[in-house]
């Protein structure tokens, strides 16, 4: 396979790497005012009540039967609340709707210090951020290239090679056939480091043989055994291993040789294609084809996104930044499940805090350029794996409007 790397630049010349400027740091919150009447508030309290009241029990009482008194006693802190945010909350919709702000996120409401259900307005500050002004960049300071490739025949026959090797067979080896390249072998092997056995250097019946084993082993017969040194890797894992050389005396239990399958039309019946040999090898092109298209496309949109990232500088809302960290951390928890592994419980906000704001700004400007530019796409562009990332991150922004908010009291 050979690929052809095309530069795709704006300017006929090439563009020198461009680096991020600072942008002055700019404030996206704002505040507003929201005014609910006390006996507005206090009215819908008791209608909550009554709701109450028809469920209540207490001994001595029938159910619904429960005095008021005793009701309110009981439920009247919670009907108080229930009606207040309600009325905050439609306040606050109503508030919103006529600043024309374009909000993000749900605001943080706080009682006006001093105000209290006795005076006859409950008075509230409602802060919350705004989406940012979002101005195109220089895109001639831009270098960006386009990655290309072909799939050629050799291309074809070494991925058929490769599934022809995962479909390899062994039989055992003749008692004085020495071990050698594509042979199964099956040892036993003890690890001392002078002359003292450590954890985990001892195994019987290995059939998956480390690198320095294949050398060590290759050439030797079924029932012969001899010592060679291994030296692990600085950073191999266990303290007194690392960088250290160690011993290993290992013992040949089993050679076997294998068998390919041949590259017939047998063969290609054992993957599915009926059509003999040449079908499948123009299967195999297409898929490779496919295949090498959809990561070229990543590439070039990865780094498409990495150049725009340095120069896009405009503020992003922090309640849209930890929307994407909540789903890159849930995305890569998903993930190690799906490899058998334990997803930690608790990840830390920081891991992944910068690629969240970078994914962040890039899907608030994609999403005013498609709006800008009136861009559309057709149905097998939005589901295209590349673009379902995006895609997913423009629902996610457009879930950021006027949210209910919570009251917290002053």
């Amino acid at each position: 396979m050979t690929e052809e790397k095309t530069e795709q630049a704006v300017e006929q010349a090439a563009a020198p790497e461009t680096k991020k400027e600072e942008a002055p740091a700019v404030s996206l919150e704002r505040t507003l005012e929201l005014s609910v009447p006390s006996a507005q508030v206090r009215e819908l309290a008791q209608k909550h009540l009554r709701g109450y009241a028809k469920d209540a029990r207490m001994p001595g009482f029938r159910k619904g039967h429960v005095p008021m008194k005793q009701v309110e006693a009981m439920y009247g802190m919670r009907a108080f609340d229930e009606a207040l945010n309600e009325l905050v909350g439609q306040a606050w919709s109503k508030a919103a709707q006529a600043s024309g702000l374009q909000i993000a996120g749900a605001p943080k409401v706080e009682a006006v210090e001093g105000a209290n259900g006795d005076e006859e307005t409950m008075r509230f500050t409602a802060t919350f951020e705004v989406f940012p002004e979002i101005t195109y960049p220089d895109f001639k300071a831009l270098n960006l290239k386009r990655y290309t490739s072909t799939v050629d025949d050799a291309a074809v026959e070494e991925t058929i090679n490769v599934m022809r090797k995962q479909r390899v067979t062994y039989t055992e080896a003749a008692a004085d056939r020495a071990a050698q390249k594509d042979d199964r072998v099956t040892v036993n092997f003890t690890g001392t480091k002078e002359g003292i056995e450590f954890p985990g250097g001892k195994a019987e019946g290995f059939q998956f043989v480390i690198a320095e084993f294949d050398a060590a082993v290759a050439g030797m017969k079924a029932g012969e055994s001899k010592t060679f040194d291994l030296t692990f890797p600085k950073e191999y894992g266990p303290a007194d291993l690392n960088g250290a050389t160690v011993q290993f005396l290992v013992e040949v239990t089993k050679v076997e040789e294998p068998h390919f399958p041949t590259i017939d039309d047998e063969f290609a019946q054992s993957l599915g294609v009926k059509d003999g040999v040449a079908a499948m090898r123009a299967d195999v092109k297409k898929n490779l084809e496919r295949e090498v298209s959809y990561r070229l496309e990543q590439r070039t949109a990865a780094e498409v996104f990495s150049a725009l990232d340095k120069v896009l500088t405009f503020p992003v809302p922090a309640a849209v930044v930890e929307e994407e960290r909540r789903a890159m951390a849930q995305q890569y928890a998903q993930a190690m499940r799906s490899r058998g592994l334990e997803a930690p419980k608790d990840i830390p906000d920081s891991m992944f805090q910068e690629p969240a704001v970078k994914k962040a700004r890039v899907g608030l400007f994609i999403s005013e350029v498609v709006q800008r530019e009136k861009l559309t796409a057709t149905d097998e562009q939005i589901t295209a794996p590349a673009s379902r990332s995006l895609l997913l991150t423009k629902i996610r922004l457009k879930s950021f409007s006027t949210s209910r908010p919570t009251v917290r009291a002053a």
